[in-house]
């Protein structure tokens, strides 16, 4: 039987083995990284932490929600040494229906996908991009394409200087000034929850933040999560002098320089934006499909008051 606990109630040695020992495994459901972007997350469990499932819950407009936090890219059904089928979905999305009656937006990794299916909500594709760095750098780089190593080229004769630091407020300072352009309003607890992940990331060694410099000033950088299987581009931002030295382009070559040969995947963790996602496929990225489960059992009038409030959000702060 399915089982929903909440935060307090988590066995969380046992949940992160789960985690840990799956073939799913992604480091945004480990305990201490849903901690902080989804405080007071919740679970669905089955047997004693054979399948796991983390919620991201919050209170949206009054109703318990489950919501897809920032800086987590894709949850799930996780379980140690196999692959949930369609029949142990079938069991969590049951329950989940259960106790959740609105989910605006859940985002399930890659292994999910393909077993997914419940005619009572919504299966929305997605893709993301990834590199598998097994291969020899130089066979990895002849699989740019013929544009991604011209701009390659053209970044290598900029006077670029790269470094590695621990300080996160540069990129978040490009990425307000520059980056925010079709978006919308960025609210400021974002950068905040940004920051706190950045602090765990380190204490836990799971974290490279790289920029590039010249004539003295931060033009752009990159902040990578790294994990036993994955290398994740979490976060990056440029100024208009970052993107026009191509400085993002020659940051990302050495990171899959530096990672080649290792049995890592490199994850874009792309957009659904195709001027984003075409410059990830341009490094040789495979995509990998997922899927976003989007769920509203409420009654009209509930519904009624949430356009409502979407409507006057819309007005008041139009993107």
């Amino acid at each position: 039987m399915v089982r929903l606990l909440s935060r307090q109630h988590i066995d969380d040695a046992a949940y992160n083995r789960c985690v840990a020992l799956s073939p799913q495994r992604v480091v945004y459901a480990f305990s201490w990284y849903l901690d902080v972007v989804s405080p007071g997350w919740e679970l669905l469990v089955e047997g004693d932490y054979d399948y796991v499932m983390p919620l991201p819950v919050r209170r949206r407009y009054g109703v318990k929600s489950v919501i897809q936090p920032l800086f987590c890219h894709q949850l799930g059904v996780f379980s140690v040494g196999e692959t949930p089928d369609a029949a142990v979905l079938s069991r969590f999305l049951e329950t989940l229906q259960h106790h959740i009656r609105h989910a605006p937006s859940y985002q399930f990794h890659a292994a999910n996908a393909s077993a997914l299916v419940n005619e009572s909500v919504q299966f929305i594709p997605m893709t993301n991009h990834v590199l598998n760095l097994q291969k020899p750098y130089a066979e990895l780089a002849a699989g740019y394409s013929k544009d991604r190593k011209n701009n390659l080229k053209r970044g290598l004769q900029h006077e670029w200087e790269f470094l590695d630091t621990d300080d996160v407020a540069p990129l978040i300072d490009l990425f307000r000034k520059y980056n925010t352009a079709g978006i919308g309003r960025v609210a400021p607890r974002a950068y905040d929850q940004l920051r706190q992940l950045v602090a765990v990331l380190q204490h836990r060694q799971q974290v490279t933040i790289r920029v590039a410099r010249q004539n003295g000033r931060i033009e752009a950088g990159c902040l990578l999560v790294t994990d036993v299987n994955r290398i994740i581009h979490l976060f990056c931002a440029a100024s208009p002098e970052g993107r026009k030295g191509n400085a993002r382009t020659v940051m990302l070559d050495q990171f899959i320089r530096e990672y080649a040969g290792q049995p890592l995947w490199f994850d874009f963790e792309s957009p659904e934006v195709e001027s984003l996602a075409a410059f990830n496929r341009s490094f040789g990225a495979q995509p990998e499909p997922y899927v976003r489960l989007v769920s509203n059992q409420l009654p009209d009038s509930v519904r009624f008051l949430h356009r409502m409030k979407q409507w006057l959000q819309q007005t008041l702060f139009p993107r």
